[in-house]
């Protein structure tokens, strides 16, 4: 394991989600629950305590505040009273907007919230208003990072799309400079190749990477990141393109999963019903971990580049041994 990723996973294991809705004050292209096609809003106050019980039922001790934009959550604070009894490891994962105010980072740091997974896609005005669907907000997600920064334990999530592909090796350099100017270490980044769902899938043709594009550009990313000081995980690129960096897969070192409460038994995750996983899948040695690949991006592009490999980056099982 790279030890920065292995040190996120502890941040956010083991957790519950507290889902507030759909409403974000934010548009991007790329969302895979867009605002807009919610009907609902808000997660009701009233149903907030039953979730918290039913997550440290299953053995949580922190939750994962999501949205949607959880800091525009009108009972933000209420929630965080809730959370008093546990310890204070909560993680928001936001778009960063609304971090610029010290009373909300004040009021998140009382209410036991450690970690802040932010979204920053880009360090380029023009990229960030055409992914975010917005103008001029720019310097203010980015004042909100400078917060998260200093307050918080960090870490960057980058949306990676064909549309703000080629602005990520600046946005490596002005992660390092920011965390400079913040005397802290630079935050480790994941970088998430989009996925062909919701609006994702809505504006594919403006997005989408190919398999061996995604893999090539995670490659170089991973490379110039070494360079600098920044450690670079990556999510939604199977194992057989990258065998080498499979130590990057940040897939590898979370499992996202419901359970069901009443008898702890673990339930399909709520995304296998947009996965398949091509012929050759079931001969390879990451077959158990893999998800497979998102049926929109086979129906691009195919299955030719997933190829069945062996344990590449995986420990050796006890057998292994004696089978040889």
């Amino acid at each position: 394991p790279v030890p920065d990723l292995a040190r996120l996973a502890e941040w956010l294991t083991p957790a519950f989600y507290i889902d507030f809705g759909r409403p974000c004050n934010s548009a991007c292209l790329y969302c895979a629950v867009p605002p807009h096609e919610d009907a609902q809003g808000f997660l009701p106050l009233g149903e907030v305590a039953a979730i918290v019980q039913a997550g440290v039922g299953a053995g949580c001790d922190r939750a994962i505040l999501i949205g949607g934009e959880p800091t525009i959550y009108p009972h933000l604070g209420e929630v965080l009273d809730g959370l008093r009894d546990l310890p204070p490891r909560h993680i928001v994962m936001t778009n960063g907007l609304r971090l610029h105010d010290p009373r909300l980072v004040d009021r998140l740091r009382q209410g036991g919230v450690a970690t802040v997974h932010i979204s920053v896609d880009t360090a380029d005005p023009a990229t960030y208003d055409r992914l975010s669907r917005s103008s001029g907000r720019l310097s203010q997600q980015w004042a909100g990072l400078d917060a998260a920064l200093r307050h918080f334990q960090t870490y960057v999530y980058v949306a990676t799309s064909a549309i703000n592909l080629p602005t990520l090796p600046d946005l490596l350099r002005a992660l390092v400079t920011q965390a400079e100017r913040a005397a802290v270490a630079p935050p480790p980044v994941v970088l998430a190749v989009v996925k062909p769902i919701g609006d994702g899938l809505r504006h594919a043709d403006q997005l989408l990477l190919d398999p061996v594009q995604s893999a090539r550009s995670v490659r170089e990313v991973i490379a110039l990141g070494a360079s600098l000081g920044v450690t670079v995980g990556y999510r939604n690129v199977q194992a057989c393109l990258l065998p080498d960096l499979v130590a990057h897969n940040v897939d590898y070192y979370l499992d996202d999963f419901s359970v069901e409460v009443a008898t702890g038994r673990r339930l399909p995750y709520s995304h296998g019903e947009y996965w398949r996983k091509p012929p050759g899948c079931a001969a390879c040695g990451h077959d158990a971990l893999c998800t497979g690949v998102y049926r929109d991006l086979q129906e691009r592009y195919g299955d030719q580049p997933y190829r069945p490999i062996g344990r590449d980056g995986l420990a050796a099982r006890p057998d292994d041994a004696r089978r040889d």
